[in-house]
């Protein structure tokens, strides 16, 4: 009896030195800088949404954070330094839905985005588009589908790699129109948007950010959006929603992840402060010139977000037969 309660004595003691412990550790974080991955080359699209809101996430944190571009294998590179790093807060990766689809398609991917992280905040969404040629006899999305259902194979659409966000949206919208065309693939948005505008394909599903020039200037045109609502840039572009296609809701996106094990008071911590750099009016016009819509959900709802999107484009990758190469 006098064993059982001194060991109950010592589980309580070792119980509440861990909380204390927590809980003194979430207080003085950080005491060095907070390093966010972002697995792409540098000047890409997850550099300019980090860049819009550092400076006021690192003030409410009350510490320096930094932007850190480690590239390679498509994302992989920079997803496994975070999943593998220490859980203290102090390395968190820039998540973007390329690694969602990613490991829809590969089962050897080197981590699992559902149980190797543990989720911080959703940040921003990046619309999509189908685009033609500003001069293209093509001059509404029904006029491409109607096409496409007569001539089955005969168009062309660029995207951006096999298991690419472009890719991916391209398979659901032919799936949802019950149409068939040819997937030409290329290396990123920028090949993609040349390979369009010199007429080598059809058409192309491409992020807003990189086509807002073009459709300035009319060298490129917008059929639809692949969104829920219409954009406040392009009010005269439908979404294919409002064009009987509600299953083909689809946008690419970036949150903030850090390694699982990270403790809940560190996450909390880092997803209040993010979420002052989000909300502040200079970042919210940075996001919205560069063609991006801020769209914040919290850890837990960013979660169920992330088994939602996997669920849903592991069912897309099936259907469509998209492997990795």
């Amino acid at each position: 009896m006098k064993l059982s309660r001194s060991l109950a004595a010592v589980t309580l003691g070792l119980t509440i030195l861990l909380a204390l412990t927590t809980v003194g550790r979430a207080a003085d974080f950080p005491t060095k800088p907070v390093n966010l991955i972002v697995a792409y080359a540098a000047g890409g699209s997850g550099d300019v949404v980090v860049r819009a809101m550092l400076d006021k996430f690192s003030e409410k944190l009350g510490g320096p954070a930094v932007l850190v571009n480690k590239p390679g294998s498509g994302g992989l590179v920079g997803g496994e330094y975070v999943a593998r790093a220490k859980p203290d807060g102090y390395t968190v990766l820039v998540l973007s839905l390329s690694h969602i689809l990613r490991q829809a398609i590969d089962p050897k991917m080197p981590f699992n985005v559902l149980t190797d992280f543990e989720p911080v905040c959703f940040y921003v969404i990046q619309p999509l588009l189908i685009l033609v040629k500003g001069d293209s006899k093509f001059r509404t999305v029904e006029d491409l589908i109607d096409f496409a259902k007569k001539n089955p194979g005969k168009l062309t659409m660029g995207n951006s790699g096999t298991g690419a966000t472009s890719h991916f949206s391209g398979e659901l919208f032919k799936a949802t129109t019950k149409t068939s065309f040819k997937m030409v693939p290329f290396e990123g948005e920028a090949k993609t948007n040349t390979a369009l505008l010199g007429g080598h394909v059809d058409f192309a599903v491409m992020g807003y950010p990189i086509a807002m020039g073009n459709l300035a200037s009319g060298d490129l045109r917008a059929l639809a959006t692949f969104e829920d609502e219409r954009l406040p840039g392009l009010k005269d572009v439908p979404t294919l929603k409002e064009r009987g296609l509600p299953e083909a809701i689809m946008y690419s996106w970036y949150g903030f992840v850090a390694p699982a094990g990270t403790p809940k008071e560190i996450t909390e911590k880092l997803d209040l402060s993010m979420r002052v750099g989000i909300k502040d009016p200079s970042a919210q016009e940075i996001l919205r010139k560069a063609g991006f819509r801020e769209a914040y959900k919290d850890r837990e709802e960013l979660r169920k977000f992330m088994k939602y999107e996997l669920d849903r484009f592991t069912k897309v990758a099936k259907t469509q037969g998209i492997t990795v190469e």
